[in-house]
């Protein structure tokens, strides 16, 4: 279930739930312009004088959040400048500036909400514009304790076809089911200085690594750069 609230500063005040929201989420921009549709509101006049009373006083912006079952706030997508465009039973249309998350991040943590990701792989069953949502997902939901020390992991480029399940893999290798520890290599960079359920990592195995030599192109060499920059053995096979 999802709701909307306006930002009040405050502890976020629901005003009305919501079954859907389309077009909520985008991989494209993280932040833009966006026309969103609310899909059966719970109670589509209130908010709609809510959101009318917020323009006039130059406040409008708010959240649609991810309830789970007991109603309470999991994750939420942020909007400014927010202005009903459409009107339609308990359908309504909204436009404004939206933070986007990245297609598959609800996904994500609905499965989660309803126990569904009880063990390794579950994202093989996201389209792969889905995958960075499953990362994003991931790197909220993560719990770094207790953390690694001279880990010795090992990854097969049989198991990942693109970049994006090489981090899904590497994730879940090192920090269990849905686990994270990067989705670039930037933040690849930034998991291995720390805070990421590992303090260090003593040896990398990687079979099978001429496939994912193949597909990732300039790419694969930056992973090897960024993993020896740590000091961390590499052992091709």
């Amino acid at each position: 279930m999802l709701a909307f609230a306006l930002d009040t500063f405050e502890e976020p005040q629901i005003i009305s739930l919501i079954e859907d929201v389309k077009n909520l989420e985008s991989n494209k921009t993280n932040f833009g312009f966006r026309k969103l549709r609310l899909i059966n509101v719970e109670n589509p006049a209130r908010l709609k004088l809510e959101i009318e009373k917020s323009i006039a006083n130059s406040d409008n912006q708010g959240s649609i959040y991810l309830l789970d079952q007991n109603n309470s706030i999991i994750t939420g997508t942020f909007i400014s400048n927010i202005k009903i465009s459409k009107s339609e039973k308990n359908n309504l249309s909204l436009s404004g500036y939206v933070w986007h998350q990245p297609k598959g991040y609800y996904k994500a943590w609905k499965m989660k909400i309803n126990n569904q990701i009880n063990a390794r792989d579950i994202w093989k069953n996201f389209e792969k514009n889905e995958l960075l949502g499953w990362l994003v997902f991931a790197l909220n939901n993560m719990n770094t304790e207790p953390s690694k020390e001279n880990l010795i992991i090992e990854i097969n480029g049989d198991h990942f076809n693109n970049i994006d399940e090489f981090f899904c893999t590497l994730g879940e290798e090192i920090n269990g089911v849905a686990g994270y520890f990067g989705r670039n290599i930037p933040a690849l960079y930034d998991c291995l200085r720390g805070d990421f359920g590992v303090i260090s990592i003593k040896e990398l195995t990687w079979k099978n690594h001429q496939k994912s030599k193949k597909l990732f192109k300039s790419k694969f060499n930056e992973v090897l750069q960024t993993f020896e920059d740590f000091d961390i053995k590499i052992n091709l096979q």
